[in-house]
């Protein structure tokens, strides 16, 4: 029982954990945006998402925000994305918009609509923002508990006995984050991605037993379920160096 440890801490609610993520599990292909959505858009392309995430990454750092707001950002850029047109003037101001409305969700003191302002050098107006919140926000009906890779990150991370391995946890999470500005990592469920990318780590810093039985049972994939989409992890950190887009590689 990978849980009994925190046995008697209240916050990690440990007779609730294994009901959470088996229901994350079962919602997850529910809130999955389509992987090809792009092809719907007329005016912006994945090239220019990639651009505008690999900035988030710097906006997230220069705002010191948790970890959680960063990935539920791009989840909610993503969604929007799948279900409205957006002219390339305004992707940026999409960008910001979901960056505010994950920082109220998940922080306890959020950057103010001015500080986004600052932040995108006055392209946008304090109303432009707070006009595109409301289209947001009632484009995706307000649905923002949505299944997080953070969330099945640090489960994989317990299940795995790596929790408190920095090496690992650090680049599980680079490659993690590395995939986020890849728009064809989509095709990957969020928990598949986490899974991966924590055998990926354990893989490259030599651990003995990489994918182990406690791993496979609680991220509910084989390993052969999981080796095409560490293949694309590897990939990713192989491109990362040379890239323009440097966010997360400098971070």
């Amino acid at each position: 029982d990978i849980d009994s440890v925190h046995a008697a801490d209240p916050l990690h609610a440990t007779e609730f954990v294994a009901d959470i993520f088996s229901y994350y599990k079962r919602v997850e292909p529910q809130l999955r945006v389509a992987p090809d959505y792009m092809t719907r858009q007329t005016d912006i392309n994945d090239k220019m998402r990639a651009i505008l995430v690999d900035w988030l990454v710097d906006v997230h750092l220069k705002f010191k925000l948790m970890p959680e707001t960063l990935y539920l950002t791009v989840n909610l850029i993503d969604r929007f994305l799948e279900a409205k047109q957006v002219t390339r003037k305004h992707l940026q101001l999409v960008g910001v918009t979901a960056m505010l409305v994950a920082s109220k969700y998940e922080e306890i003191w959020a950057p103010e609509v001015r500080d986004f302002v600052y932040i995108s050098d006055r392209a946008y107006t304090r109303d432009q923002i707070l006009n595109m919140e409301k289209i947001m926000l009632n484009s995706l009906r307000f649905n923002l508990t949505v299944p997080s890779i953070y969330n099945f990150l640090g489960r994989n991370f317990k299940a795995a006995g790596v929790a408190d391995n920095k090496e690992v946890t650090q680049l599980a999470t680079y490659l993690v984050e590395l995939s986020m500005v890849d728009y064809t990592t989509l095709q990957f469920p969020y928990s598949m991605l986490a899974a991966a990318a924590v055998y990926s780590a354990q893989l490259a810093v030599g651990a003995s037993d990489p994918f182990s039985h406690t791993l496979s049972r609680h991220s509910g994939y084989t390993l052969d379920a999981i080796k095409d989409c560490s293949l694309h992890l590897g990939a990713l950190w192989r491109k990362a160096a040379n890239s323009s887009l440097t966010a997360v590689h400098k971070k």
